[in-house]
């Protein structure tokens, strides 16, 4: 098994690729921030050609060895693209915007690299589900988290948001791999028996961990890319905002 998807960030991150992926058949993508690549990969199953773009030189590194021959790697600031105007179809940003000074420039940023047709799909923390003290994400590389009506004031700016979502686990899921969401579980005896559970399967080897997780519910441990859903329904209180915009 790919070593990420180890990870309970996986399923979470991959799950916006793979519902990105029915916008971006056939079509120039540009994921920028990509990091170390894992979307691209998702991307490239379905676009006609997608170019990542981050700042940090060793993520650009690495994702430069998963593009294939419909992908390449840029090392660039999301505030000064080296694209002509209207370069891409689709440009994908997710859980960036939340780590910027700068995000109204960032915005017009994508807005002029994006075809007049084009269509931005973006990610970002809820403020409703974070709550943010006097304004200061408890995330310390966060600068400014939005509430859902702050954020789609601020695309509309540059855009015009055709869908506006929350992202969250299936109902499905019982126990939250996050913490955060374990905090906010009920406190009744077969919830508390459940995240128990959890926890003490959660520290046998991974290995054996996937193991069993395989033979008991046919899936890994951690939520898959699979087991979230977008909903307009959620919005206010998912814990990730998703927006899929036309350019302005």
């Amino acid at each position: 098994m790919d070593a990420g998807r180890l990870s309970p960030y996986w399923g979470e991150h991959a799950a916006r690729y793979v519902f990105a992926l029915p916008f971006v058949e056939g079509k120039s993508v540009l994921d920028i921030a990509c990091g170390t690549g894992y979307g691209i990969g998702l991307l490239r199953s379905k676009a006609k050609f997608v170019t990542g773009v981050d700042i940090d030189p060793a993520a650009a590194n690495e994702a430069k060895t998963g593009c294939g021959e419909n992908g390449a790697v840029l090392l660039g600031n999301g505030l000064g693209l080296p694209f002509d105007d209207g370069t891409f179809d689709v440009i994908t940003s997710f859980e960036t915007l939340e780590h910027l000074h700068e995000r109204g420039d960032f915005l017009a940023e994508l807005q002029r690299v994006l075809t007049s047709d084009g269509t931005l799909i973006l990610s970002t923390p809820n403020a409703n589900y974070s709550k943010p003290v006097n304004g200061v994400p408890a995330n310390p590389f966060h600068i400014h988290e939005y509430g859902p009506d702050e954020l789609k004031a601020e695309l509309e700016t540059n855009f015009f948001v055709d869908q506006f979502l929350g992202q969250e686990l299936d109902d499905s899921i019982q126990v939250s791999p996050f913490f955060e969401g374990q905090k906010r579980m009920p406190k009744d005896v077969s919830t508390r028996a459940k995240l128990l559970g959890w926890k003490v399967f959660n520290k046998i080897p991974v290995a054996a961990r996937e193991r069993l997780s395989n033979a008991i519910w046919g899936k890994p441990f951690y939520p898959t890319e699979m087991d979230y859903n977008f909903d307009e329904a959620t919005v206010y209180s998912a814990t990730t905002l998703v927006a899929v915009c036309r350019k302005r």
